[in-house]
C-alpha cells in the first residue's frame, strides 16, 4: 500500500449513530449555511447511516483527528475528504523516529508517545533492530511492517508498559521502591502488613507457584521474591 494514500478500513461495524449524529452537528455550527447547501438535500437518516457505514472500524482518536482539522477548513468536507482528515498519510520517515523514541520509553517503563496506534504495533516485533540500525538500514522492512499495519485499519489497544528492570550493574532498588513497582504488578498483596504477621508471605507465595509451574508470574515478580527471601 502506498503511504500517502489513507488506509482502508477492514470492519463492517458502523459508526454509532450518536457519534455520526455529533459529527454532522457540529460541523452544521462551524459552517452553518455552507453545510446546508451542502447536504440540505438529503434525508438526515440516509446521512448518518451512510456516513456511520462508510467510517467503519474509525477509532475514537481518528474521528477527533478529523475534527480537530476542521478548524483550519473554510468549508466541510466531502465524506472522502473527512475521512483523509481522520486518517493523515503517515510520513514513514517520521513513524520511524516516533517509533524509536517510543521504544526507549517502553524500555524504561513508560508509556512512549504513539501518534498512530499502527506505529506502534509495527514497531514492537522490531524494537531492537530500531535501537540499532539508521532508517537507511532498516527503511525497507520498516515500511513494510508499517504497511501491513495500516491496512488492518483497526487495532487493539496499547497496553501499558511493563515495569522496567535496573539496569545491569546499577544499585539494586529499595524497599519502598520494590513495593511500589509490586503494586504496579498487582503482585504485592502484603509488604509490612503489620506485626504479628509474616512480612515475607507475599514473596513465599509467589516462589510456590513458580515452583508450581504458575506460567502467569512475571520474571521481576520471582526477582522480587527471590530478593525479599534472602
Amino acid at each position: 500500500m502506498n503511504l500517502t494514500t489513507a488506509p482502508s478500513s477492514t470492519s463492517t461495524t458502523p459508526l454509532p449513530a450518536s457519534w455520526v449524529e455529533k459529527l454532522l452537528h457540529k460541523m452544521l455550527l462551524s459552517y452553518g449555511k455552507k453545510f446546508t447547501d451542502q447536504w440540505g438535500a438529503t434525508s438526515t437518516d440516509e446521512l448518518i447511516e451512510h456516513w456511520g457505514q462508510e467510517l467503519a472500524g474509525y477509532q475514537p482518536l481518528e474521528i477527533a483527528r478529523g475534527l480537530k482539522a476542521l478548524e483550519t477548513r473554510d468549508w466541510p468536507p466531502t465524506l472522502p475528504e473527512f475521512k483523509k482528515l481522520c486518517r493523515a498519510p503517515l510520513d514513514p520517515m517520521k513513524a520511524y523516529y516516533e517509533a524509536v523514541a517510543g521504544v526507549q520509553a517502553r524500555a524504561a517503563g513508560e508509556y512512549g508517545k504513539w501518534s498512530h496506534p499502527a506505529i506502534y504495533w509495527a514497531a514492537m516485533p522490531l524494537s531492537f533492530d530500531l535501537g540499532s540500525q539508521t532508517f537507511s538500514q532498516i527503511k525497507p522492512r520498516w515500511e513494510a511492517a508499517l504497511n501491513e499495519q495500516l491496512d488492518k485499519g483497526e487495532w487493539p489497544e496499547i497496553p501499558q508498559p511493563m515495569v522496567a528492570l535496573p539496569a545491569p550493574g546499577k544499585t539494586q532498588l529499595s524497599r519502598e521502591e520494590a513495593a511500589k513497582r509490586l503494586r504496579q504488578l498487582g503482585a504485592a498483596t502484603v509488604v509490612n502488613d503489620g506485626a504479628g504477621r509474616d512480612a515475607k508471605r507475599w514473596a513465599k507465595a509467589i516462589l510456590e507457584r513458580a515452583a508450581r509451574g504458575d506460567k502467569t508470574l512475571l520474571p521481576i515478580q520471582i526477582k522480587f521474591a527471590q530478593e525479599a527471601m534472602a
